[in-house]
Formats: structure tokens, C-alpha cells, sequence
């Protein structure tokens, strides 16, 4: 006898229900749908599981919430709009004193213009005043003080200003932890300055007579591009020419200078 296996059944019935086309459906990552638990007495209905009602609450686990707006973030903009504001004045400002500050720097006094040498002036007056009445008037030998007429010494001028510049930099700094700076400043500038103008005797005729005087000769006053000071250029600029010819035909092998 020969087994015939039977037809195959549908797993899916042709008339196999479908819902209409209106018909809610819960989105993908929605809680699963559980049947409401029943009270075991009475059989009623307690209301929806715990699971379904955690997913509501945004607590059920995988729940995805929507994300809504930061609202402290938002409140924030404004003040960071603010700082930002801040921040791009700050800029402009520093770009307008960088362009149109000297490029000596602002203590070169060759550089400087009218209005910023003024400023100089005032700003090195107030330092000097400082120095004599604060430091230097305290020593007993007047040869280390700065007379009232400093400001006519040309060369006196220009060793306070390094001196100031020093100053600046040491006492000014906002590096809060300890160090030599301020030690350094009267080791290694203000004594060394004031042993400099000392030796060079640049205030002795004014504190001796309690007045400006003025030095006994005007010294040796060099001039920029002296008619022999240009001679000797040429000269140098000739002789490094053919130098250079000399050097090139020796390299080519003729033993000759090079010509143009």
C-alpha cells in the first residue's frame, strides 16, 4: 500500500480577517498591548497593567520619549548673544590699539607721534616722581638721585624709559605665584640705571648747583649717510660684486672672472 499525502492546509484562510483600513494601530515602538489585569475575587477589571501605565509615564523600559525644548537652554541665548557682543568689542578694540600703535612699540620715542609722545611724557613724568620720592631720596649720597631737570637729558630720558618698561614688566604681571621678578627688577635695572648715570656724570652740574646746566661740550654728533659713510657703501657693494663674478668663473673651470 502506497502512502498519498493529503492536500496542504492554507496556513492562511482566503477570508482571513483584516481590520478596515480606519483602524488605529499602535506606532511601532509602543507598549505591547496586555490585557487588563482582573482581580482575582472578583474577576473585575483593576485597570490597565503596570507595564502600560509605566509606558505612558515615560518610564517603561526601550520607552522612547520625544525630545522637547531645552528650556533652560533657550533662556540662555540671550546672555550668550550678550557675551559674544562682549567678546567682538573686545577684539575690535584690541585690533584698533595693535594697528595703531608705533612699530618701535609704544616706547620708541622716534616713532611716536604727537599725541603719543604726550602721553609718554605724562605717563614717564609720574614714574620718575615715584622713583626719586619713593626709593632713590632715602640714600644718603646725592649722586644717586634724579634731579628736577631730568626730562632736558636726552640720554637720561631714554634709560628711565627702559627702566619703566622693566617696571612694568615685572610689577604688573598677573602670575600670582612667587618668584624674583621684583627682586630682579632692582638687581638687574634700577641700581645698574642709576651706576650708569653716575658714572656718566649726567646730573652731577645740575645737583651741584641746584639748576639744569647744560653739558660742558656737545660732544661728537654723528651724522646718518655721511658723504663718506655712502663711499664706503659702494666700495663694499663693488668689491662683494666681484667677489661673487671671481667666484663664478673659478666654478666654470676658465680660471677668469665672470662678466655680464
Amino acid at each position: 500500500m502506497t502512502y498519498e499525502p493529503g492536500p496542504e492546509e492554507d496556513p492562511m484562510p482566503h477570508d482571513a480577517w483584516y481590520p478596515p483600513e480606519d483602524t488605529w494601530l499602535p506606532p511601532d515602538n509602543a507598549a505591547p498591548s496586555v490585557p487588563a489585569r482582573a482581580d482575582g475575587r472578583t474577576g473585575e477589571s483593576t485597570g490597565p497593567p503596570a507595564p502600560a501605565r509605566a509606558y505612558e509615564s515615560g518610564q517603561a523600559a526601550g520607552a522612547v520619549r520625544s525630545p522637547g525644548p531645552d528650556v533652560a537652554g533657550v533662556e540662555a541665548i540671550p546672555e550668550l548673544l550678550e557675551r559674544m557682543g562682549a567678546v567682538e568689542e573686545l577684539a575690535a578694540g584690541l585690533f584698533e590699539e595693535i594697528s595703531s600703535a608705533p612699530a618701535g612699540g609704544p616706547w620708541y620715542w622716534a616713532d611716536l607721534n604727537p599725541e603719543q609722545a604726550r602721553d609718554l611724557w605724562a605717563e614717564l613724568d609720574g614714574f620718575v616722581v615715584w622713583l626719586q620720592n619713593r626709593i632713590l631720596r632715602h640714600s644718603s649720597n646725592s649722586a644717586g638721585w634724579i634731579p628736577a631737570c631730568w626730562y632736558r637729558h636726552p640720554d637720561a630720558v631714554e634709560l628711565l624709559t627702559a627702566l619703566m618698561v622693566a617696571h612694568k614688566a615685572a610689577y604688573r604681571s598677573k602670575n600670582t605665584k612667587p618668584g624674583f621678578e621684583l627682586t630682579e627688577w632692582f638687581t638687574r635695572a634700577l641700581w645698574p640705571t642709576m651706576d650708569s648715570l653716575a658714572q656718566r656724570m649726567t646730573f652731577k652740574n645740575c645737583m651741584e648747583g641746584q639748576g639744569h646746566f647744560d653739558a660742558t661740550s656737545p660732544g661728537l654728533q654723528l651724522t646718518a649717510a655721511s658723504d663718506d659713510f655712502t663711499a664706503f657703501l659702494n666700495q663694499e657693494n663693488t668689491a662683494q660684486e666681484t667677489g661673487g663674478q671671481e667666484t663664478a668663473g673659478a666654478a666654470a673651470g676658465t680660471g677668469e672672472p665672470a662678466h655680464a
